[in-house]
This record gives C-alpha cells, structure tokens and sequence, in this order.
C-alpha cells in the first residue's frame, strides 16, 4: 500500500477540506466566487475607509460650505415635503375613505412626528449640561429612534385592528375618484423626483433621505392600486392593501429599534470601526513600531 505522504490531498482524511476544481460542483465554486466578491468588497469598502481617515487626520477632509449647503436645503425640501403631503394624505383619506390611503397618512403623520422628536434630542444633545451629564447625551438619540418606532408600532397595529373590523363587518366603501386619484399620484411624482435628485447628490445625508423617500412611494404606489382595485373591482382589497403597507412600515421600524437597543446597552463597535481604530492608534506617530 502507498505511503499516505504520496498520496492526493483529496484522499487523506484531513480535518482540512480541499477539492480539486474539477471535483467541486457548480454550487459550490458560485458560493465560493460568491464570498470571494463579497470579501474583497469588504476589503476595498475598508481601504476607502481608511484613506477617509487619514485625510482627516491631515484636516483636508472637511466638507465645503457649498456641500453642506447642498445637504441642508435638500432636508428642508424633505421636511417641506412631508408637511405637505400629510396635509394632502389628510385631504385624500377624507375625500376616499380608504384605509389604504388613510395608511399612508398615519405614515406621513409619524414622519413628522419622528423628525420633530429626533430634532428634540438632537437640540438636548447639543445643548448638553457637561457638569451634571460628564459623558454626554449622545445616547439620547438612540432614545429618540425607540420612542418613535414604539409610535409606529402603535399606530400601525391600531389601524390594522380597525382594516381587519372593517373586513369582518363589511363595511368597506372606498371611492378613489379623479381629485384624491390626482392628489396622490401628484405627491408620489414630487417624491419621486426629490428622490432622484438625492440619490445623484450621493451624499451620506442625501442618500439617507432617498432611502426613506423611495420606502414612502412604494408604499403610497401600494396604497393607490390596493384602493383603486377596492372601488372599482374587488372592495376588501382595500383593508388587505391598508393591513400590507402597515404591516411593511411597522416591521420596517421594529427592524430599525433593533438596531438601535445594542447600542444603547454598550454593544462594541463593530469590526471595521474597531479596525480604522487600531489602525490610527498604530499609525498616528512614527515612533510607534
């Protein structure tokens, strides 16, 4: 019998898998390839991190006046916006008597409620007393974000109840007419645009205000077609549109929470912050070997 030494690493019982490429089937050379990307995507998403940070270090990285100019009107047009159409979702619900549309409310109406309360802590933060708070109120926010999402839930999950009473009962009279049909898809179009024009910004603030301005025109887009298909077709697919963009808006915030409490209670950073640490603390001064 051969010595095992001579023999092919894929005959040896190794506590070490090693196949041959013309021994490894097609799925497992795509989740292969597959985590090759995603490594080396890390790894170059890590590198661009890193020269962030030494331009900061060097002071070059500051934002210009002009950028952050940019960013603060694109937030106000977003604050503007959302004001509007929770006036304009106010005027459709009223006029349709859908629950879809009025759905689209609540979420319009905890918008603004979010903002207004993040703003709230952020002004606290800000203003924070160092002798009575030594290490800050930054957690604040965290806060902030919990209190909205349990807001959220509640809003959400109440007009479920009332969709699924409303399907129970029968009582379901939809009219998406010519004025509330206009009202929404004018607004959807507003947001649409103001999306676009965030997302070609690319700015980290800009990009966060598109993301959540594409979640509200997917949901108002559902909402439109739900009571549509409600007055004209079927009448419970209006409840059923109402209980769905609930449903996503209130798994989408308890999603966010989630996020949020490690951070709260003292999670560590995670790895690639840690790292972009270590690395300054090693590189900060030449005389560290």
């Amino acid at each position: 019998m051969k010595n095992s030494e001579t023999l092919p690493l894929i005959t040896r019982k190794a506590p070490v898998k090693y196949y041959h490429n013309e021994n490894v089937s097609r799925f497992e050379r795509r989740r292969r390839e597959k985590s090759k990307k995603e490594y080396y995507s890390r790894l170059d998403h890590l590198n661009e991190l890193y020269e962030k940070d030494e331009k900061l270090m060097e002071g070059v990285t500051q934002p210009e006046e002009n950028e952050k100019r940019t960013d603060r009107i694109l937030a106000n047009l977003s604050i503007a916006l959302n004001l509007t159409l929770l006036f304009t979702n106010l005027l459709a619900s009223i006029l349709s008597g859908s629950l879809s549309i009025v759905s689209t409310f609540v979420d319009s109406l905890m918008d603004v409620t979010s903002g207004l309360i993040i703003g709230i802590c952020l002004k606290l933060i800000k203003n924070t007393n160092m002798f009575n708070y030594p290490r800050g109120r930054a957690r604040l926010e965290l806060v902030g974000v919990i209190i909205c999402s349990i807001l959220m839930g509640i809003a959400n999950t109440l007009l479920v109840v009332e969709s699924i009473r409303s399907i129970l009962s029968g009582n379901i009279n939809p009219e998406m007419d010519i004025p509330t049909l206009s009202i929404m898809l004018g607004a959807a179009a507003v947001k649409i645009i103001l999306c676009l024009v965030c997302y070609r910004r690319g700015s980290s603030s800009s990009i966060v205000l598109a993301m959540d301005m594409r979640n509200d025109i997917a949901t108002t887009i559902v909402a439109i077609v739900c009571a549509t298909i409600g007055d004209r077709y079927w009448p419970y697919a209006d409840p059923l549109g109402a209980i769905l963009v609930c449903g996503v808006i209130a798994t989408s915030w308890y999603g966010h929470a989630l996020e949020h409490v490690p951070h709260l209670v003292g999670k560590r950073a995670e790895g690639e912050n840690l790292s972009r640490i270590l690395k300054i603390v090693i590189e900060h001064d030449p005389r560290i070997k």
